[in-house]
């Protein structure tokens, strides 16, 4: 059934389907992928179904899909531990045979050693020793025929020739369990490599509140898979010689290394995958010919639907500089509706809290007549800036007077960017005709 040989690496990701694919499965999914890359070899991956009590059918296909989305493609078909069955039965009817194990009330339990110690190496960790006289006979096959964790993972790392078990450091305790097992039957033990546990801010292991949810729910907010991933990988791993923090899953192939993941749990801080979100919707947008080909292109034509993709690839660098986090986009794209449509407001929205309608209309009027003989090089934000707050003071006005009913004219709005980036903005993405026919707008609106 499988391809095996010990020559070539061979790594793998075996999930139990009890729910959908979390970051902590993920990362471990990446490294075991990019490991076994970087050594030209096979990823393969297994799905743990034996828990049949909380067995989730769409949460198996989520797995699947959700390493198809971050190309961690398997090298071959995925096995199954549920069709598998009479395979750990025919091992656990051997160790029976040998007396190794013993059957208890329907169960056969295993004869575990409980003396002396058990100790391995740890690729991450380095030799570790655990004493044995703590340890007790389990369980390896139960009494409904099914087999326990502890036998049917081994078994078929054996069978499927894995070279390298990568797995988070929870699994450390029970491995005098699995290297006792390894040598009743007879096997060579593969490489073994613990990832540190993926922690709260407060240093408690993560939670569903701080973080730990799926990676789907992650996607569905609109973070890109390639900010998710970049995030997911440096959760415990860092080159030692490098201080980079972008990478693509090529680079990983290239630069990552076990030996450099740290033994300590990683801390999940969202900020940091925001961080990572922004970055990457930058690197995107200046390596995209067509807008419309960019990830985040769905969730910015969701929130700004009139927008025409021309207007949006010259909005798109002002927009994507002004994103904060994915649970605020709806804001942060509200903010830009106005550039798509025109404003709608009333004269009293017009006017400063320390002036009047008339003193409105007439301010608005001059600053017209002096916006439409600025030149074209000074429509740019800085130059707008200096040049109108030069004319402010030679008017002896407030600012207020002036800049509070430009920017409503502009959008319509109590509360938005400053009326100079808006003008640079309508600028560069319309012409300033559009400043012009906003503000003509607002003047007919005071003077009706």
């Amino acid at each position: 059934m499988f391809k095996t040989s010990r020559k070539s690496v061979k790594t793998r990701f075996a999930p139990s389907p009890t729910g959908f694919l979390h970051l902590g499965g993920l990362r471990t999914a990446l490294y075991a992928y990019v490991f076994a890359k970087q050594h030209k070899g096979e990823f393969l991956l297994r799905i743990e179904d034996t828990d049949r009590a909380r067995y989730v059918a769409e949460a198996e296909k989520n797995i699947n899909e959700t390493l198809q989305t971050f190309n961690l493609v398997p090298d071959q078909e995925p096995v199954r531990q549920s069709d598998r069955i009479d395979v750990y039965k025919k091992y656990a009817n051997e160790l029976l045979a040998k007396n190794l194990a013993y059957e208890d009330t329907g169960a056969i339990r295993f004869r575990m050693p409980k003396t002396g110690t058990t100790k391995f190496s740890d690729t991450i960790r380095g030799e570790i020793e655990i004493e044995n006289k703590d340890q007790e006979d389990f369980v390896i096959l139960k009494s409904d025929g099914y087999p326990t964790y502890n036998l049917a993972h081994l078994i078929d790392d054996y069978e499927m020739g894995i070279t390298h078990v990568i797995r988070g450091e929870e699994f450390i305790p029970s491995m005098p369990k699995y290297i006792a097992l390894h040598e009743a039957l007879g096997w060579q033990i593969p490489e073994y490599a613990h990832l540190p546990l993926l922690l709260n801010k407060n240093r408690s292991k993560l939670s569903k509140r701080e973080g730990d949810v799926a990676v789907e729910d992650y996607l569905k907010k609109g973070y890109l898979k390639e900010a998710i991933l970049n995030f997911v990988a440096l959760l415990g791993w860092h080159p030692s010689q490098s201080e980079k923090e972008i990478y693509t899953l090529q680079e990983l192939i290239l630069e990552f290394k076990l030996e450099d993941v740290q033994k300590a749990g990683a801390i999940f801080a969202l900020d940091k995958l925001n961080w990572f979100q922004k970055v990457w919707i930058t690197k995107l947008s200046d390596e995209s010919k067509n807008i419309a080909n960019h990830p985040f292109y769905q969730i910015v034509k969701r929130h700004l639907p009139e927008a025409s993709d021309n207007f949006l690839a010259r909005l798109w660098p002002h927009l994507t500089e002004r994103l904060t986090a994915p649970e605020n986009y709806e804001k942060d794209l509200d903010e830009f509706s106005f550039f798509v449509k025109k404003p709608d407001f009333e004269a009293k929205l017009l006017v400063w809290k320390k002036s009047d309608k008339e003193t409105t209309g007439e301010v608005l009027t001059k600053l017209l007549e002096f916006l439409k003989q600025l030149p074209d090089y000074l429509w740019d934000k800085e130059e707008l800036e200096n040049n109108v707050k030069n004319f402010i003071s030679e008017n002896n006005w407030d600012n207020g007077t002036v800049l509070w009913p430009l920017r409503v004219a502009l959008t319509g709005r109590e509360k938005s960017m400053g009326p100079f980036e808006i003008m640079d903005i309508l600028n560069q993405t319309e012409n300033r005709g559009v400043v012009f026919e906003r503000i003509e707008k607002a003047i007919s609106i005071l003077t009706r």
